[in-house]
Parts: structure tokens; C-alpha cells; sequence
């Protein structure tokens, strides 16, 4: 997965903010739910997701360090307990075999060098009757 290194943690949320209501209003979390944030970043739709989900887990994942340490900063400070960040490629780190109710990506799939790949991963890592939900830019 290759994403845009060189963005700073500000500037990924300033940009990526004016979107994120379209997310939100479509992902229907619910209680009790397990949600996987693919290429979480700073954790925004992390953190969102944990409320909603509450008692259950979110997990966010990432390939940048500099975004999950930005994320990890402010998860502690909003006193997160039901979030889990980890530094991984999702074209090949391994999940635990269906243990999320949810995937959900704000403009994190888009950057799969491997999609077939990545998006078998996922698979797997779903519940049957999962829901993916994934907002990425639109051709025309």
C-alpha cells in the first residue's frame, strides 16, 4: 500500500473533513459492533466509530506511523478504551478470521498497489452479513 507519506497529520484532516459527513451518515455502526477502520490516518473515523459501537472494538489500521501516533494522542485524550491502532499493510497482515461486523475506509482502499489482494483480506476478516462501507474519490 502506498499512500501519501509526505502529508502532515493537519493537513490529512483538514482535507479529508469536508467528506467525512458522507461516512458517517451511511455507516450505520451499531452497539456492540466489531469495526475494522481501513487506512485510518489520524483516527477520526476511528474514534467516531468507537462511540458508536460502544461496548464493542474498533480497530484502526494504518501504514504511516506519524498518522496512528497523531491517532493514539487523541483516542487517549477523548479517554477511548474500546480502540485498538496497528501499523499494517491490509493487502497482508493477518486478522483474526471474522471478527469484524464492519469495514469501513474514508479514502484508505484507493491506495491498494494490490486490490484483489487487499480486498480478499478483508474477506476474510468479515462476519458473514458484514457490512463495507468505503469512501474513495469518483472518476469522470
Amino acid at each position: 500500500m502506498s499512500p501519501p507519506s509526505s502529508l502532515s497529520p493537519d493537513f490529512y484532516d483538514a482535507e479529508l473533513r469536508a467528506h467525512h459527513e458522507h461516512l458517517r451518515a451511511a455507516y450505520r455502526i451499531r452497539p456492540g459492533d466489531e469495526v475494522l477502520d481501513i487506512g485510518c490516518g489520524t483516527g477520526l473515523t476511528t474514534r467516531e466509530a468507537a462511540r458508536a459501537a460502544a461496548p464493542g472494538r474498533v480497530v484502526g489500521v494504518d501504514v504511516s506511523e506519524r498518522m496512528l501516533e497523531r491517532a493514539r494522542q487523541v483516542t487517549a485524550l477523548e479517554r477511548l478504551d474500546n480502540v485498538r491502532y496497528v501499523r499494517a499493510d491490509v493487502e497482508v497482515h493477518r486478522f483474526s478470521p471474522a471478527g469484524f461486523d464492519v469495514a469501513i475506509s474514508r479514502f484508505g482502499t484507493m491506495f491498494f498497489s494490490n486490490p484483489a489482494a487487499a480486498f480478499a483480506n478483508i474477506a476474510a476478516a468479515m462476519r458473514p452479513d458484514a457490512r463495507l462501507l468505503l469512501l474513495v474519490w469518483q472518476r469522470h
